[in-house]
């Protein structure tokens, strides 16, 4: 048990062990030990700091297969040849660091967790190789090399020759044998013949069934072709042997680098799992201050039930050295030490702490008295053990250190246990440790009460239901409350009634200014609880009524979009029409030239002016004042359209109408872009996310693309389980489902069209 055991760091630890991945992460964080270097601390906050702001955005990475993959490294180290499972472990365990460097690659360069990542060594040759060697299940490829490659055709060509050859010999022979079936004996085709005809094939037995009536013969005219398959077999496994000891050798030659590789992963896989604890628990990460004064808003004790954990808030400043809490039994005044103190080891290892806001300060140590240090080992009653772990405490610490200690002595005489109380707070003051000490006794809280360096506080007592509140009270005196407490308990009420008089014989008048001092801050800390609780009532409703606007505000949108479609839908019909009344138009678009041509008869064209003809102006034929179109032209000879009639013309024998101006019509060109196989959402906006998912799947579907994949990491769930939702009600969509493990798993979802 170390020496923070009893603040229960080690159950912190195990609840972070849940998120990782890799099992020597787990063992890592259950061994890290408390380092109190302040570029150690900064380093560990930074780094959790950076995970959990990520993980926060949607960023998602996984560290769940990853192996152990240094012993097979060392094997290899040693000129073993490693087995074709063995080497693909390794080829997995490459797969892993290149899928973690890539995810990182795309994140900003001036983060510190990147160099956990940008220093892994990825080996593309070597893997390459194992990759085109090894398959999925740890065989060797039949094609791995071209001779793996021709033994293994010519041991086909030869087993299937040679089974032919062993059905004939069935079909032929069929008489002899004791069984129409082929055996196997030493690797060698043979047969059940009767015992009668063992001798009629010649060739070699190989023993006898087990009735003895028939034996296993391999016949003389296949021991050749047996012979052949067994060598070809012994010429297979040599070369699978070759390849395997050629890769071995490979993996050797890039060991350490995966020796680094691994570590770097363990290290990161231990930053994430701290920070996806973080990320479940609503943590922060403190911020660290220079000076040895801590503040915390809002702090829960993290092992506490967050239904039922009542948040406080805590702070030492100048010119307090320390503080000592006060109130009653059962009140909250070792949660809230332990809360403090547990909270500044979780920051010291990178752990997020429960909290709204928080600063911690780098102490040079922290020593720790707290329940459970009676020793039976060495002898020692609760006392004697207090006392030993104190003057250790006494002799450690100076300015620089904080000290925590829960019942400032007991387990012995209350009057020498506050005389020696006293005697130590005069040591913690001279050396000016900081601390935080709990204690009943009066005489500690009237000292603490008159000195101007240590700030007396309590916990929270409700004198009408007699109950806790768990509340920090800063600069307040709490009373014990013992009485009021025991009254719930004894049946018989006489008994707290003669508590209650041998308690007023033995009051001072100190103690009695004390206690209505006590009291009356308890019944102002109620009278604030009441407010507060009015308050959060007046808060309720102020927020309903915004849900009331923000609902108002949201309908009004959804009618200015419903009216909008509407009016969308008219124009469109406006100009359906529009374009039935234009192809109308057109239809008698000739007739109404030939009326215009009509109108223009009697506009000349000055002699001296000779037109320049088109195909497609309108003319007027001098002869017989006929109007026409200009159909085709051969130098002088154009060929005239006159209302369906073709008639060629001498060009000086027409007359060229006014042009009129033709409409310019726009052309709509559709351009066709490729659609990308896939879209990253990671850090979007659940509702960004949703619009850009939905317009790239209808671009998909329209370039006719059989599937896609949609990358959403995995986060807290949401932008996945939102994701999927929209997925499931659109018509084109066929399936969806996770991607493989290669492909990123639950952080990617595989959409097929139908």
């Amino acid at each position: 048990m170390n020496k923070y055991s009893n603040l229960d760091l080690d159950i912190i630890k195990d609840r972070i062990c849940e998120f990782a991945g890799i099992e020597d992460a787990r063992d890592y964080i259950r061994e890290e030990d408390l380092v109190f270097n302040p570029l150690q601390i900064r380093k560990n906050v930074n780094e959790t700091k950076e995970a959990l702001k990520l993980l926060k955005q949607d960023f998602n990475v996984s560290f769940d297969g990853i192996n152990n993959v240094n012993e097979l490294l060392e094997t290899a180290e040693k000129g073993i040849r490693l087995n074709g499972v063995e080497l693909k472990n390794i080829l997995v365990f490459h797969n892993h660091c290149e899928r973690i460097r890539k995810l990182f690659e795309k994140l900003p360069e001036d983060l510190s967790i990147r160099d956990y990542t940008d220093t892994i060594y990825l080996s593309k040759t070597v893997f390459d190789q194992i990759s085109d060697c090894i398959d999925p299940s740890g065989e060797v490829k039949e094609d791995a090399s071209e001779k793996l490659k021709q033994i293994s055709a010519d041991l086909t060509r030869c087993e299937k020759d040679l089974y032919n050859k062993a059905y004939s010999f069935i079909d032929k022979h069929g008489d002899s044998l004791q069984e129409a079936s082929i055996y196997m004996r030493n690797d060698r085709i043979t047969f059940l013949i009767k015992n009668s005809d063992k001798n009629k094939y010649q060739g070699y037995t190989y023993g006898s069934s087990s009735s003895g009536l028939a034996f296993y013969v391999e016949p003389a005219s296949f021991i050749d072709a047996n012979n052949r398959r067994i060598s070809l077999m012994q010429d297979r496994e040599d070369e699978i042997e070759r390849i395997l000891s050629k890769l071995s050798y490979l993996v050797s030659s890039i060991s350490s680098e995966y020796h680094n590789n691994f570590d770097s992963l363990v290290k990161l896989c231990v930053i994430f799992s701290k920070a996806y604890y973080g990320l479940r628990n609503g943590g922060i990460m403190a911020s660290l201050s220079e000076d040895l004064n801590f503040d915390f808003k809002d702090l829960c004790h993290p092992l506490i039930d967050p239904r039922k954990v009542v948040s406080n808030s805590y702070r030492l400043y100048e010119p307090y050295l320390g503080i000592v809490i006060s109130g009653s039994n059962t009140g909250g005044k070792t949660v809230s030490l332990k809360a403090i103190g547990l909270s500044i080891l979780m920051t010291y290892l990178g752990i997020p702490i429960i909290a709204s806001q928080a600063k911690v300060p780098l102490y040079r140590n922290i020593f720790v008295d707290i329940d459970d240090n009676q020793s039976i080992a060495d002898s020692l009653s609760t006392f004697s053990a207090h006392i030993q772990n104190i003057n250790h405490i006494l002799s450690e610490a100076d300015s620089r250190c904080l000290i925590l200690i829960d019942e400032l002595i007991s387990g012995t005489d209350p009057k020498e246990a506050q005389a020696i109380s006293l005697a130590i707070l005069d040591k913690i003051k001279e050396i000016e440790a900081r601390f935080i000490i709990t204690t009943h006794f009066d005489d500690i809280k009237n000292y603490s009460y008159e000195d101007e360096k240590i700030m007396l506080s309590s916990v929270g007592f409700d004198m009408e239901t007699l109950n806790p509140t768990y509340h920090y009270l800063e600069n307040s005196i709490g009373a014990s409350n013992a009485l009021e407490i025991a009254s719930r308990y004894f049946d018989d009420p006489s008994v707290i009634e003669n508590a209650r008089k041998y308690l007023e014989k033995n009051k001072s008048a100190q103690d009695e200014l004390m206690d209505r001092l006590a009291k009356q801050i308890e019944e102002t800390e109620v009278q604030k609880e009441k407010l507060k609780e009015a308050e959060a009532e007046t808060l309720r409703i102020t927020k309903e009524y915004e849900e009331l606007i923000t609902a108002f505000e949201k309908e009004k949108e959804e009618l200015r979009q419903k009216y909008l479609k509407e009016l969308d839908e008219y124009i469109e019909e406006i100009r359906n029409q529009a374009a039935e009344k234009l192809e109308s138009i057109r239809d008698t678009k000739q007739d109404s030239v030939i009326e215009e041509i009509e109108a223009l008869k009697n506009e000349k064209v000055p002699e001296e002016e000779k037109p320049v003809f088109e195909v497609g102006d309108n003319v007027r034929i001098r002869e017989n004042e006929q109007v026409g179109i200009i159909s085709a032209l051969n130098k002088d000879q154009a060929t005239v359209n006159v209302r369906g009639l073709t008639i060629k013309v001498n060009t000086d024998d027409l007359i060229l109408m006014p042009r009129i101006k033709k409409q310019e019509t726009k052309v709509i060109a559709r351009r066709y872009q490729r659609v990308p196989s896939e879209i990253n959402l990671v850090g979007q906006r659940t509702e960004d996310a949703l619009v850009m998912m939905e317009e790239y799947l209808d671009k998909a579907n329209a370039s006719h693309m059989s599937s896609v994949k949609v990358i959403h990491g995995i986060g807290t769930g949401t932008l996945r389980k939102m994701l999927r939702q929209r997925l499931s009600r659109l018509s084109y969509v066929k399936s969806f489902k996770d991607g493989d493990y290669y492909d990123g798993g639950s952080a990617v979802t595989i959409v097929e069209f139908k």
